[in-house]
């Protein structure tokens, strides 16, 4: 392993001007300094980032708090966050709380002890005491997806939910369909719920009367509870002629569901989603779906946290984003 005394006396220089040149301290000749780039790049010498983050009081790490790894949003999410602080030199702890506010406060209670630089949240539900802990030891937050509306002062990174459901009754509606059903979810964060809300106000817009038996809420947004949601709906009579699923792994439970009942999508019902994980484009057919900008909400994500991590006095920042109408096969208009 290179050292920096080889690369100084490979340089003909001192290990004090290694360092000067390595940190960004102290006048070094323009001359001097080539030699000690020209000796790193010949001994492939890098840096420590650890090394170097512990001069200057940091740990060069930071947290990653999400609900579940296994939902594929907050896998694609987390991929995108992660290699966006990867590449300025920052180490990512991932930590998956399963829904679960007991391992939440474990996993919090772990990166505090690690001193991590920062951190990005999203929430369990009840989480505001968790995210003030963050606070409270001055570790720069940034809640992601979904909300603590009761906190104040604290970054943010959201994408517009209830907007998002509600194009999606709006476009249902435009393909002419009039019995409309919803799948979603009750638990896990103010998102769902805001998705919810858009989708029934949007039906009370277009003047689609609310039938309880077409709104089938159940507490896990996954696979399983779309794929039974959509068997109950199937069984209405006359039943749906397009289901909106509030998002796309409960989508894709109802194509299944679909399909188990001898009917075609979208020839006998169409299906839309939300989110728009990369599953949605390879179903059969291809998923129509409110689509959540996962790549632009993880690089927002992070670049406003290293914004924080870098300037403590930084001005607290919020930031909402748009969910889209990605079109695909899974919907027709109304024969």
């Amino acid at each position: 392993m290179t050292t920096i005394k080889a690369v100084a006396d490979y340089a003909g220089v001192s290990v004090a001007t290694v360092s000067r040149v390595m940190n960004k301290s102290g006048y070094v000749s323009q001359e001097l300094e080539m030699r000690v780039l020209e000796a790193m790049a010949a001994l492939n010498f890098r840096p420590s980032a650890l090394a170097q983050g512990l001069r200057n009081q940091r740990t060069m790490t930071v947290g990653i708090l999400i609900p579940q790894i296994d939902q594929p949003f907050f896998s694609a999410l987390t991929f995108v966050i992660e290699k966006t602080l990867f590449a300025s030199g920052y180490r990512a702890l991932i930590c998956s709380a399963e829904e679960n506010l007991e391992k939440e406060n474990t996993y919090v209670e772990m990166l505090l002890r690690q001193r991590v630089d920062g951190v990005v949240v999203a929430p369990t539900g009840q989480s505001a005491e968790h995210v003030t802990r963050f606070v409270e030891r001055k570790v720069p937050v940034v809640l992601v997806d979904r909300d603590l509306p009761e906190l104040t002062g604290i970054n943010r990174v959201m994408v517009d939910n209830y907007q998002g459901a509600h194009d999606g009754i709006r476009y249902l509606t435009e393909l002419g369909h009039r019995r409309i059903a919803i799948v979603a979810a009750s638990l896990y964060g103010e998102s769902l719920q805001s998705r919810l809300k858009g989708a029934q106000q949007a039906l009370k817009d277009f003047g689609i009367a609310l039938d309880p038996e077409m709104v089938i809420v159940e507490t896990r947004p996954d696979f399983e509870v779309g794929f039974t949601a959509g068997k109950r709906l199937l069984e209405l009579t006359p039943r749906p002629t397009a289901i909106f699923a509030l998002t796309d792994m409960m989508a894709v439970g109802v194509i299944h569901a679909v399909a188990k009942a001898g009917l075609k999508v979208p020839d006998d019902v169409s299906v839309i989603g939300f989110d728009n994980i990369p599953l949605a484009a390879y179903t059969m057919p291809e998923l129509t779906t409110i689509a959540q900008p996962i790549e632009q909400i993880g690089e927002a994500t992070a670049g406003m946290l290293l914004r924080h991590m870098e300037d403590g006095s930084a001005e607290v920042e919020s930031v909402m984003l748009q969910a889209r109408l990605c079109e695909r096969n899974s919907a027709r208009p109304l024969a």
